[in-house]
């Protein structure tokens, strides 16, 4: 598989590695295609293996005694997970669930091991990003119990943008999260996000066009976020 007929986030595992590791991964793994909203892993699985989107989008998610869908975070093109069963050997903490149509490569937990072991930019990209998503969680339990739930929802649609800005300040989200996702992620009520999306829309910080949400202006939702703080 040629590395130049995907595009990777520079932050991403495979778009931060070297062409090297890109060869050997590559020749390794297999891949599959995804239907929306099928899982790819399930909580308590035993299968061990690692994943990678190469195309499209899924998310990871946990489900309460009550059967209420948490979503904790949301895995782009170039991401990778089920790396925590593949090194401790332990059950899935969490599952994935593709968000739309997307296809992923997968490793089984003893290649993913020896590439670790003989590839050190892979185990540091890893690391690094291992890191990262822990200090987003740390500052998502700090957002809950400090900021208002619309404050929350607002923020959470900056880094949405942001993920889809490319640069650009007008951005359009083809597939955007439901109300009910937004609410799950942001620990709150589908009630709530709907109202506080209403009243965006009714000021102009964001639209809808068809099933796509249209941010005009990634600048003029950031001061939002910050004229709310």
């Amino acid at each position: 598989m040629l590395r130049n007929e995907h595009t990777f986030p520079k932050d991403s595992l495979l778009g931060s590695i070297s062409q090297e590791s890109w060869d050997v991964l590559s020749r390794s793994w297999t891949t599959k295609r995804y239907k929306s909203k099928q899982f790819l892993i399930s909580a308590d699985d035993e299968n061990a293996d690692v994943f990678f989107i190469l195309r499209g989008e899924a998310r990871v998610t946990i489900y309460t005694s009550t059967g209420r869908e948490v979503t904790l975070v949301s895995i782009l093109p170039g991401d990778s997970f089920g790396e925590f069963a593949a090194i401790d050997n332990e059950p899935r903490s969490s599952s994935v669930v593709a968000s739309c149509e997307c296809y992923a490569a997968t490793l089984t937990a003893k290649q993913f091991r020896e590439l670790l072991k003989t590839h050190p930019d892979i185990s540091f990209e890893l690391l690094k990003i291992m890191i990262a998503h822990l200090r987003k969680l740390n500052t998502r339990v700090t957002d809950f119990n400090t900021k208002s739930a619309d404050l929350r929802l607002q923020e959470a649609l900056v880094d949405l943008a942001e993920q889809h800005s490319h640069g650009q300040d007008d951005i359009l989200i083809e597939r955007p999260p439901t109300q009910s996702e937004l609410a799950a992620f942001v620990f709150s009520s589908r009630e709530n996000v709907a109202r506080e999306m209403g009243r965006l829309r009714k000021t102009g910080v964001i639209a809808r066009k068809k099933r796509s949400l249209h941010i005009p202006s990634l600048k003029r939702l950031r001061k939002t976020v910050v004229n709310n703080q």
